[in-house]
């Protein structure tokens, strides 16, 4: 069993187009990396044009005083990361020097595509994209 991760990013630069990532992170079984966890040596590419929106439903409530709002909701979804890397949308430039493989046949850094499950939930339910994000596991 193990002791878990931990991931940190930042967003150095963006346009219209793509998003720029640098990242980092650790495994705590792996001692020896522990003191490379903020160096922030990988690097994540994300096109714009992959962002999902969310679904937004709206309901018109009534209070107990009698008057009517509208209330809306941000339905999040997760996104289909892998289908993103593969077609070339999002792109792990460059691995950080604690990249994960949870599997022995998994082509993708575990730290990374969490990040990016995170950027992609942040983007959903709040409409732009974070400015750093973080997971500990």
């Amino acid at each position: 069993m193990s002791l878990g991760y931990e991931g940190f990013c930042k967003l150095v630069e963006q346009d219209e187009e793509i998003a720029i990532y640098e990242y980092s992170g650790a495994d705590f079984d792996n001692v020896q990396h522990m003191a490379h966890v903020r160096d922030y040596d990988g690097e994540i590419w994300i096109y714009k044009r992959c962002l999902e929106e969310p679904e937004i439903h709206t309901k018109i409530k009534r209070r107990p005083s009698g008057r009517k709002y509208e209330e809306v909701k941000r339905i999040t979804h997760l996104p289909s990361v892998r289908e993103h890397i593969k077609n070339g949308e999002v792109i792990i430039e460059k691995e950080c020097v604690n990249a994960v493989r949870r599997h022995a046949n998994a082509d993708i850094d575990y730290i990374a595509y969490r990040l990016i499950i995170k950027i992609f939930t942040y983007y959903q339910e709040n409409g732009f994209l974070p400015e750093e994000e973080m997971f500990i596991q």
